[in-house]
This record gives structure tokens, C-alpha cells and sequence, in this order.
């Protein structure tokens, strides 16, 4: 008998964010791809039919769906074996780039007992018939499989002993404070230091992701570098000067992460009549995710993660919406769907785990926002956030930062606009505010720039007219202009 088999591996999203580096989350994300392909690889030895991915050596897939003949409870255990083993030889191939003292200095009973219950995987299978109502009885399999958690007694033998900085949820294999010193010997003979603090207690998957990252370190782009790209964009992270000194500022000291991912997805995968049309599907998916790899680093980017229709990427400010304009155009030429991204302009010393959110939450409010559109959230340090939401065909954001950058837009012209709005009474009329605000705009030197139009409803048009304050806000950070270019000019 032929069975449709489901297999689903994590953690994802958590264990990819807990991170206070950008090399740990990029470790995060490069070891989960790794386990999942190698999940793929291994079904493909056993005679599995991939359906998605299609390609077993393809990136991203932790969620695989295949044909098998064999018995698929045995398979999944076996695959589930199979993972496990992997990510033990990923620790033991990291752990040995270590010097011996602090190799040797790793709790490895803690270190056994948290690779053994870390990986989340989760499998379910059906009897293949039709493939359509197979596909979706097979889904509803593994949905209710992974409600059903998992939720055995882990033995740490911690008491006492401090927990995960990181992770708190498990406890420390290493005392921190003996660590300073600690690198990893790259393949060059040359060392990377892990730069652990003091109080940065790690336990074992977070120690993992701090050494595999720092051995990845040629290829990670650091927040700050990011930010200098807006200015510089051929700047490299082997520029870190002063990278812990905090009285050094950065002239432009904010970046962006971007999170895009395919709209109704599921009701896409639905329409595929037959594992081969889900499989060219899958393939489509595949050719998109590289593309992205591409469209990103042709905006002086940083790919963290490309799967399917999901993206995370860091940028610099000024080639944001852009590079998100791109990404919205190929996954519609490629997939013939929408796409929906989060772009957060964040400071580059913020914590990592609250800037990804940020840019988690405008991705959502993007697709909130009807689908098919580009939220832009700006969180300055010590300010109230400002989010503006368009569809991709309504997008007006050139205009803006074309005036920025030629300086015909002063830094106080927005607060006074919006100072103006405020103050203007629901019962007076939409007209006279609009006169209002082109004369306000006249004074600050930028006559070409266009106003929204008045409308009859004046409280319709104040909210509008709000609105576009926002989007000059946010439109300054995204132009990159460096800070003390503004010095002197707020009204």
C-alpha cells in the first residue's frame, strides 16, 4: 500500500529569534535547514517519493510531505533517528573547533540531556487515494499531532545551577565567566572569538548556535555594518571598529529587518490536483527562495533565512522598500501569487530578540492590512512606534525619499504638519486645512512636494492627512540621511 506521509520539524521561529548575536540567528536558521534536509536526503534513500521539496538537497523545507511504500511508522522513527543523529554529529564537528580547556569545561551530561530533547518532530500519515483529500486528511493529521505536545520530564541535575541567558527554559553547560577568552579555529588556521560576557550563561543548543555562528563569521553581516551601508554601501563587517564601545555613535545608526512571506498558501497548495503538480509547485518555491538569496544581496543585504515563501532578511535603510518591492514582483512572476512583508527600521544596539518582533508584527500587520501590501514600522529609541500599510500598487514612497535625499524636505516639516492636524477642529473645513498645510509646506522651502487632497469629510481628511505625517516620518529614516544632516532644522 502506498501511504502520503507528513513530517514536521522544529522548533522554528523561537529557536531561530533566541539570539543575541546576528551570527547566532543565523546558526539558528542554517542548523534547522540542515536537519530538514537532511530529514528529506534520508527519505529519498529509502525509496520515498519527495513531494515537498521536491529537490531533497533544496533549503528551508522543515515541513516534508512525501509518497512511501514502506511501513511509515517506521520509516518516520527512523527518520526521527536519523535527525537526531545529525544534529549530535553538527555539536560534536562545532564543539571540536574549541580549545581543549574549554571544551573540557562543558557539563556534557547536561549537554547529552538537552540534544535529546530538543528537537520537536512530529509525523502522520494516510492511505493514498485521492491526492487532493489524502493532501488534506494527512494535514489535519499533523496539526492535531503537533496540538498534542509532547511534554516528557527533562533530568538536568540543575539545581542550583543558573539557567540559559538565552533559553531559560533549560539550564547552563558552561560557567561564563571562564570563558572569556573562548574562540573557534576557523578552516584558515586563524581564531574567531565568541565574545561570551560574563553573564552570559549558555545552555547547550545555545552554545551550539554561538560557536557554529562565529564559524560562519566570514559570511554574517553584523547590525552595525548594516546600518553604515546606508551611507556606505560597500561596507564590511571586518570594519568593526569600536563594535562594544558604546560612546562611539554611528552617524546613521538604524537598519531594517524584513520579513515577507506568500499569501494563502494554503489555499495555493490546495488547488494542486497531484503530487506532480504539488511537486513543480514546490520546485517553483525552491527557484523563488534562491532568487530572493540573490535579489537581497544585489541590495547590499543579508539573507538569515529563505524557504519556500518565507524571508528574513537585514538591511540597510535606504534599499528597504526596494529590495521589498523586488522580492513582492518575483514571487509574483515565479509563484503567479502575493506576497505580504514587514519592514522594521530598528537601532542597530537594540536587543535582537525585540527588533525581529517588531518586524514580525509589521509583517502581520501587513497582512492585516488586506494581504498583498508592505507595512513600514519605525522604532526609534525612547519614540512611539510609526506604522504605515499600503498595497504594492499603492505605494507612495519614492516621492518622499527622493526629496529627502535632494534635502528639500526639512526634519521639523512633518511635526509641524502634524501639530497642525491636531489642533484643527472637526467643524472647520477640509479646504482651509489643506491651505493650511501647502503654506506650512511653502515656508519649509519644498513647493513641489504633493499633499493629500481635501475631501468633504474634514475628519476623514485629518486622519488621512495623519497619515501621511507618518509616512514623512518614516520616510526620513529610510532616505539614510545621516543624523547631524538634520542638526539645527527641527521646527
Amino acid at each position: 500500500m502506498t501511504y502520503l506521509l507528513a513530517i514536521s520539524i522544529g522548533p522554528v521561529q523561537d529557536f531561530i529569534a533566541a539570539a543575541r548575536r546576528t551570527a547566532d540567528l543565523y546558526a539558528g536558521s542554517q542548523i534547522l535547514q540542515e536537519l530538514s534536509k537532511h530529514a528529506a536526503q534520508f527519505l529519498h534513500s529509502k525509496g520515498a517519493e519527495l513531494i515537498f521539496p521536491a529537490d531533497p538537497n533544496a533549503d528551508g523545507a522543515n515541513k516534508i510531505l512525501a509518497k512511501v511504500s514502506a511501513d511509515p511508522k517506521q520509516l518516520a522513527e527512523e527518520a526521527k533517528k536519523a535527525v537526531q543523529e545529525r544534529l549530535e554529529q553538527i555539536w560534536n564537528d562545532t564543539i571540536s573547533k574549541l580549545s581543549g580547556t574549554h571544551r573540557d569545561s562543558i557539563d556534557q551530561v547536561r549537554v547529552k540531556e538537552q540534544l535529546g530533547s530538543f528537537l520537536e518532530f512530529y509525523a502522520a500519515w494516510v492511505p493514498l487515494q485521492k491526492y487532493p483529500e489524502s493532501r488534506q486528511a494527512v494535514e489535519r493529521l499533523l496539526a492535531g499531532r503537533k496540538a498534542l505536545r509532547d511534554f516528557a520530564p527533562t533530568q538536568q541535575h540543575d539545581d542550583g545551577v543558573p539557567k540559559s541567558t538565552l533559553d531559560p527554559s533549560r539550564a547552563a553547560v558552561i560557567d561564563p565567566r571562564k570563558w572569556g577568552g573562548a574562540t573557534v579555529r576557523l578552516r584558515s588556521g586563524s581564531h574567531r572569538p565568541l565574545r561570551i560576557k560574563p553573564t552570559e550563561f549558555l545552555d547547550a543548543v545555545s552554545l551550539l548556535k554561538r560557536c557554529y555562528g562565529a564559524l560562519k563569521s566570514d559570511v554574517v553581516v553584523d547590525t552595525r555594518t548594516m546600518a553604515r551601508r546606508a551611507i556606505n554601501p560597500e561596507a564590511m563587517p571586518d570594519e568593526r571598529w569600536g563594535e562594544d564601545d558604546d560612546h562611539i555613535q554611528e552617524p546613521q545608526p538604524y537598519f531594517a529587518i524584513l520579513v515577507a512571506d506568500g499569501d494563502r498558501m494554503g489555499d495555493l497548495i490546495s488547488r494542486q490536483d497531484d503530487p506532480e503538480a504539488h511537486r513543480s509547485l514546490s520546485k517553483t518555491l525552491d527557484d523563488f527562495a534562491r532568487e530572493a538569496c540573490n535579489i537581497v544581496r544585489k541590495y547590499k543585504g543579508f539573507m538569515v533565512y529563505s524557504g519556500g515563501d518565507d524571508v528574513l532578511a537585514f538591511l540597510p535603510v535606504n534599499q528597504a522598500v526596494a529590495c521589498a518591492q523586488a522580492l513582492s514582483e518575483e514571487f509574483r512572476r515565479r509563484v503567479k501569487g502575493t506576497l505580504s512583508a514587514g519592514v522594521a527600521i530598528v537601532h542597530y544596539r537594540e536587543p535582537l530578540s525585540i527588533s525581529l518582533q517588531n518586524a514580525r508584527d509589521a509583517e502581520k500587520a501587513a497582512k492585516n492590512g488586506g494581504r498583498n501590501a508592505l507595512s513600514v514600522a519605525l522604532h526609534t529609541r525612547g519614540g512611539a512606534p510609526i506604522q504605515v500599510v499600503q498595497h504594492w500598487d499603492a505605494l507612495s514612497w519614492d516621492e518622499l525619499l527622493k526629496a529627502y535625499k535632494a534635502r528639500q524636505i526639512t526634519r521639523g516639516f512633518a511635526h509641524e504638519l502634524r501639530d497642525l492636524v491636531r489642533e484643527w477642529q472637526d467643524d472647520m473645513r477640509a479646504d482651509y486645512l489643506h491651505k493650511e498645510a501647502l503654506r506650512v509646506l511653502a515656508r519649509k522651502e519644498s513647493r513641489d512636494l504633493k499633499i493629500p487632497a481635501p475631501t468633504s469629510d474634514t475628519p476623514t481628511y485629518r486622519g488621512a492627512l495623519l497619515r501621511f505625517v507618518d509616512q514623512l516620518i518614516i520616510a526620513r529614516f529610510l532616505s539614510g540621511i545621516r543624523e547631524e544632516a538634520h542638526a539645527g532644522t527641527s521646527a
